[in-house]
């Protein structure tokens, strides 16, 4: 077979299987090593701009999303997250069970103000509470937000939100 005719069958095989690059979004899942019997989750996407920054996270918009957040992750790109939608204003609070990573949360009014933000310490039981009720929170890796002089009071744009059910 000519190097040309691979070419094409392999550019075929592509088109019909749904080859594509991957772009920063598609790498912004690490790869998650359950244990047996937990099933995976599937997380949507959403777009939000801090600090004048877009960054694109993953969206837990619903129970399950929300109960299985960060879990069982063994790391999580520089600037990687998730975004929690609870669907409404409520006082919130979360806690590190199954969690093998640090992480930084920020619990967000409904009009994107940042309300306050808490570090986490992996596999605690330890909760951590919005100061008021919240619609939003934001998890990403330790210190990040401090990284990126990003504090209470600061808001947050919300761009874009295609959930997964």
């Amino acid at each position: 077979m000519t190097v040309p005719t691979r070419a094409i069958l392999l550019l075929s095989a592509c088109l019909l299987l749904g080859c594509a690059v991957p772009d920063a979004a598609a790498n912004s899942t690490p790869a998650t090593y359950l244990p047996d019997g937990v099933e995976m989750v599937q997380f949507g996407q959403a777009k939000v701009k801090l600090a004048n920054q877009l960054y694109t996270l993953e969206f837990a918009a619903n129970d399950q999303q929300r109960a299985r957040g960060l879990m069982y992750r063994n790391e999580l790109c520089a600037a990687c997250g998730m975004l929690f939608d609870f669907g409404k204003s409520r006082y919130v609070g979360m806690w590190m069970k199954n969690t093998n990573i640090p992480l930084d949360v920020a619990y967000i009014s409904a009009q994107g103000l940042i309300i306050n933000i808490e570090q986490m310490q992996p596999h605690t039981l330890q909760a951590h509470h919005s100061e008021i009720a919240v619609r939003y929170a934001i998890e990403m890796n330790l210190g990040w937000f401090a990284q990126h002089q990003i504090e209470a009071g600061d808001s947050v744009r919300f761009i874009s939100a295609m959930p997964k059910n």
